[in-house]
């Protein structure tokens, strides 16, 4: 299962006069690294974010997306000390703290990923809590903390129904404890918000197998073939023929 980053949100600059000159020139050179780094060009993203921090080291913002860049470079230690301190200086900031924990989780740090999760989610402002829930719940899957996890995408599917990740998560944990009926209903409910992928498709078929719905299997064979041919799904569809 993967974790689920949030996006990192354009913001218009606009001039505080209560900072300081080079706060205000912080905060232009962070969105413009942010631009560059939505653009994917990482080398003008780290010159215009080096320069933000250099700046202002404690600009929230700039740490923020000097980690992200960072992750994506695979700059493990850069990556986790400019989260950190962007998680710390604006304990709110639930994007933050999600990617953190998603960045903690992706290296092995399961139970230390945890914190940030629930640090996400105790703001109340926070938007988009369907993120950290189900976040938290694969990284818990991960080390079989089966009975937290499936209570994290409980709790995701409360917040925002149609939240395609949870409710594929939460089919694949039914169908492994062999509730069948259920890991349709969530899987189906996937399909009706979000575009079938060889995962689901191939989550389904399995499941549609225990139930004996031949004709269902059928036509979502017929759907993993036409749209994955190439997917190991597929292919380990074909070895059970």
């Amino acid at each position: 299962m993967l974790l689920v980053v949030a996006g990192l949100l354009q913001a218009c600059v606009a001039v505080n006069p209560g900072k300081s000159r080079e706060e205000q020139a912080s905060d232009v050179n962070t969105e413009m690294g942010l631009g560059y780094l939505q653009q994917d060009n990482y080398e003008l993203a780290s010159e215009k974010l080096i320069k933000a921090l250099r700046q202002n080291p404690e600009s929230v913002k700039a740490n923020y997306v000097y980690a992200v860049l960072q992750d994506k470079l695979g700059q493990k230690e850069l990556a986790e000390f400019h989260y950190k301190k962007s998680t710390e200086l604006d304990p709110k900031n639930s994007e933050a703290a999600n990617n953190f924990g998603a960045f903690l989780c992706r290296n092995g740090r399961e139970l230390e990923s945890e914190k940030y999760f629930l640090k996400a989610l105790d703001n109340p402002l926070y938007k988009t809590p369907e993120y950290a829930y189900t976040n938290a719940a694969i990284c818990l899957l991960q080390i079989n903390q089966t009975e937290k996890g499936k209570e994290y995408l409980r709790k995701a599917v409360a917040s925002k129904s149609d939240f395609g990740p949870a409710l594929l998560a939460l089919s694949d944990v039914l169908y492994k404890e062999g509730d069948f009926a259920n890991a349709k209903l969530y899987v189906d409910r996937h399909h009706l918000v979000s575009r079938p992928s060889a995962r689901s498709l191939w989550l389904a078929i399995r499941n549609a197998l225990e139930l004996d719905r031949e004709g269902e299997v059928e036509e979502l064979a017929q759907r993993l073939e036409s749209d994955f041919p190439d997917s190991e799904e597929y292919q380990q569809w074909k070895q059970i023929q």
